[in-house]
């Protein structure tokens, strides 16, 4: 227990520059924006979709987390909004992990080979947008509640009532905080296999597998999951990106290097060649571990591995249905690499440790920094993985802090490249618009119609908004009348302004009364016409 308590320290050192870390991407609409966290109220969260009272919208995404909004309501009531408490709070389940897989490994692979194997989990870079990444928790929570209930249920023979019943609701709490723990009894009977433990398996088994049933049946009764299921498109562009995706994340698994980056199966052929042969190259050389392996280790090695594919076999659901994926979704299968590496290397495992922690530890200390802010992070994710969909998230990021002029070069970036995101064609003119060049924002939005951007009602509001800024009121009187209209009413503004202009005050005052934005009509119409000084923009 001495050396893992060291080596509990030394992660929480590792990961000491998340003090400075702030809220970053869904953390805003999951955490900050969440009413339900905001209210304190506990029987939402216990009745309703992750996304449900979140800022960003009306969302379904048929994920059932109830214990991690628990967990963020705690962290609400006692930190406010000071990031430190929550990264405090998340990097404690991630220790709490750790220590689960340790007791779990050293009962059949030895204290050594437990040692090593929690070295791997604990620090290895990989590892770290989950812990960074405080929306990410529910991996941290479901592997800890996880690990502790198979734990109890671990060792051949008699169990306890006690312990067959802690484990149930250990499940029971691992399965609500996320999906992956639905898998517990899989995992428990393949650990079994590999030891060759027959004895009382199946009394073992059904403590975990109660606790599963129990929470498929609820989510069933509340009606949550179905838009957890891909649609055709969504399995046909994973099938097409397999081998891909494949080679990714076996490199992320031999590679510390690059991370935190948000991947995109309609940018994965952009992956430079040598990645994806690395990646290939590291599941080969996992077979020829288990080849070479003999007796009892060869087992262990192939249990490792059946928990390597299951567990990110899980994953495929949501990336084919999302479409995005990371390095967040290595972190349950990393226990089964884990096992696979304190197996093979508990012999020499006073060189091996050494071997990886530091390297592990200059990684961290480099990239912590890109957890500060959306800017840093999404920053980082273009350098590494510069697909359009990063150029358009770093733009979003960009924009919330007001740099405009910054935010439409990366809105560019994402059309002008041999892929684009067309979610860049309504900000590559609005945020011209913000920048106060007129002009040119007209002239981009019908450069970014060349490049095959479609019409849609944002981008009409923008470009309407944008003739008339620049006086062509009969170009801004065609893109206010464009279908589908602006939602946020700038395409309704221009029109009460071209009425106000030729004195159609019945037109004016029938806009004015169904008007329902924040401003006032007038005020906004007086600015765009250049009536008073005021910026048409400031909405």
């Amino acid at each position: 227990m001495f050396r893992l308590s060291i080596l509990l320290i030394l992660t929480v050192c590792m990961y000491a520059g998340l003090w400075s870390a702030g809220f970053v991407w869904d953390d805003i609409p999951l955490i900050v924006q969440n009413q339900a966290i905001a209210d304190g109220a506990v029987g939402p969260l216990f009745t309703s979709d992750l996304w449900a009272d979140s800022g960003a919208g009306e969302v379904s995404s048929g994920y059932y987390r109830p214990l991690v909004l628990l967990s963020f309501a705690l962290d609400r009531w006692l930190f406010d909004l000071n990031p430190m408490g929550y990264h405090f709070h998340s990097l404690g389940w991630h220790l709490l992990a750790v220590v689960g897989l340790y007791r779990l490994c050293r009962e059949f692979i030895g204290v050594d080979a437990a040692f090593v194997a929690a070295t791997v989990f604990a620090v290895h870079p990989v590892q770290s947008e989950v812990v960074s990444w405080i929306a990410a928790r529910n991996d941290l929570m479901a592997a800890a509640l996880g690990f502790l209930a198979l734990s109890l249920v671990w060792k051949e023979g008699q169990t306890s009532a006690a312990q067959w019943l802690g484990s149930m609701l250990l499940t029971l709490m691992a399965c609500l905080s996320k999906e992956t723990a639905l898998l517990l009894p899989v995992l428990l009977i393949t650990a079994d296999v590999a030891r060759n433990r027959r004895v009382g398996l199946w009394t073992r088994v059904s403590a975990p597998l109660l606790g599963v049933i129990l929470v498929v049946g609820l989510r069933v009764w509340l009606g949550i999951g179905g838009s957890t299921l891909p649609s055709a498109g969504g399995w046909l562009l994973f099938v097409q990106s397999g081998l891909h995706w494949l080679g990714i994340m076996g490199s992320a698994f031999l590679s510390p290097w690059p991370i935190s980056s948000a991947r995109d199966l309609s940018w994965i052929s952009l992956t430079p060649t040598p990645q994806i042969f690395a990646g290939i190259f590291f599941w080969l050389f996992l077979c020829f571990i288990a080849w070479i392996a003999a007796g009892e280790r060869r087992r262990i090695v192939i249990m490792g591995m059946v928990w390597v594919c299951v567990l990110l076999g899980l994953t495929v659901v949501p990336t084919a249905d999302k479409g995005g994926f990371g390095d967040r979704f290595l972190y349950w299968p990393m226990s089964g690499l884990a096992v696979i590496v304190g197996v093979t290397c508990a012999s020499w495992w006073r060189t091996f440790v050494p071997a990886l922690l530091i390297p592990a530890a200059i990684v961290l200390y480099v990239r912590m920094p890109d957890w500060q802010n959306d800017r840093a992070l999404w920053g980082a994710a273009v350098r590494d993985v510069p697909t359009p969909t990063n150029e358009l998230s770093l733009g979003h990021a960009l924009t919330l802090h007001s740099r405009h002029k910054r935010a439409h070069v990366n809105f560019v970036s994402a059309l002008a490249g041999e892929g684009m995101d067309v979610e860049a064609c309504a900000p590559i003119v609005g945020s011209a618009m913000r920048a106060g060049l007129s002009q040119h924002a007209f002239r981009m939005g019908v450069w970014a119609q060349g490049r095959g951007c479609t019409e849609s009602g944002v981008f009409n509001g923008w470009m309407a908004t944008a003739a008339a800024m620049t006086g062509d009121w009969g170009l801004a009187q065609k893109w206010s009348e464009a279908e589908p209209a602006d939602p946020k009413g700038r395409s309704r503004v221009v029109q009460a302004a071209i009425a106000r202009r030729k004195g159609d005050l019945e037109r004016y005052a029938e806009i004015e009364k169904t008007w329902l934005g924040e401003r006032p009509l007038d005020v906004q119409v007086g600015a765009l016409i250049g009536r008073d000084g005021l910026d048409p923009l400031e909405r």
